[in-house]
């Protein structure tokens, strides 16, 4: 008998197979308490993010991002304020989207500032207009929360002013000035000093932020690592006993069958 057979034939006793599928079991439940404890690390680490930025206080646009500048995670839901002129030739409103369970659009525009230009939800229109509403004349400052643009999204031609999504990409040439790679979602609007009412002959309601995509909390992603290596620990465990008993009894037979010869 072979080497391989040997080994073989050892491993397939119900004696070693029972050993197996408890280091398989242990190793399966590892696998899912790692899984758990790095959903636990996305978890935390979104609510840190979120509390972190939520909590932060109102800065000017161009103290808390530059015009081309990337996107951090650190950045979503981050209070700001910007002043400029609205582009109101250049506004559109993004189909299929959701507001309190209405369907309806969201309305955008962009905020052409004296460091760039910056894409403005303005908020929720109900229904499927092919029009944007008008934004207000003159300086403008709006207050809101900052949250990253959008992919593009598959889709036929739109009519009138209607798009898929916020795709930034597209925006950098079609959008005169420098743009930010942002999107600020608007919590109101002044002109002079008076808030523009939102909700008047334009029928907008204002968007919340999105959830914000945050780094993992280390901690718990640590103890998914620490799970994962456990589970690898128990089957290299059963290897170790399998083939230290296996060469033992190897060993043991060499010099009865160099008798036997």
């Amino acid at each position: 008998m072979t080497y391989p057979e040997g080994v073989l034939r050892a491993l397939l006793t119900p004696r070693w197979l029972g050993f197996l599928g408890l280091a398989l079991l242990a190793a399966a439940v590892c696998v899912l308490l790692g899984l758990w404890q790095l959903g636990v690390a996305r978890d935390e680490g979104l609510k840190d993010a979120v509390a972190a930025a939520g909590t932060s206080a109102r800065a000017p646009l161009p103290d808390v991002l530059s015009p081309h500048s990337p996107f951090g995670a650190d950045l979503s839901n981050r209070p700001v304020s910007a002043t400029g002129k609205y582009g109101a030739e250049r506004g559109f409103v993004v189909v299929d989207r959701r507001l309190g369970g209405q369907a309806g659009c969201w309305v955008v525009a962009p905020l052409v500032t004296a460091e760039g230009t910056v894409a403005v939800l303005r908020g929720f229109v109900p229904g499927s207009p092919t029009s944007s509403p008008q934004p207000p004349a003159g300086v403008v400052t709006v207050d809101g929360t900052l949250g990253p643009g959008e992919s593009p999204r598959a889709g036929g031609t739109l009519p009138g002013d209607q798009r898929q999504s916020i795709d930034l990409s597209a925006l950098v040439n079609e959008w005169p000035g420098e743009l930010y790679n942002a999107v600020i979602f608007a919590s109101d609007e002044r002109v002079g000093g008076a808030v523009v009412d939102a909700a008047g002959e334009s029928k907008l309601e204002r968007v919340p932020p999105p959830s914000v995509d945050a780094p993992l909390n280390l901690r718990n992603a640590a103890y998914a690592v620490q799970w994962w290596v456990f589970g690898l620990f128990a089957m290299w465990m059963w290897w170790k006993m399998f083939r230290a008993e296996n060469q033992g009894e190897t060993a043991a037979a060499a010099p009865r069958e160099e008798v036997t010869a």
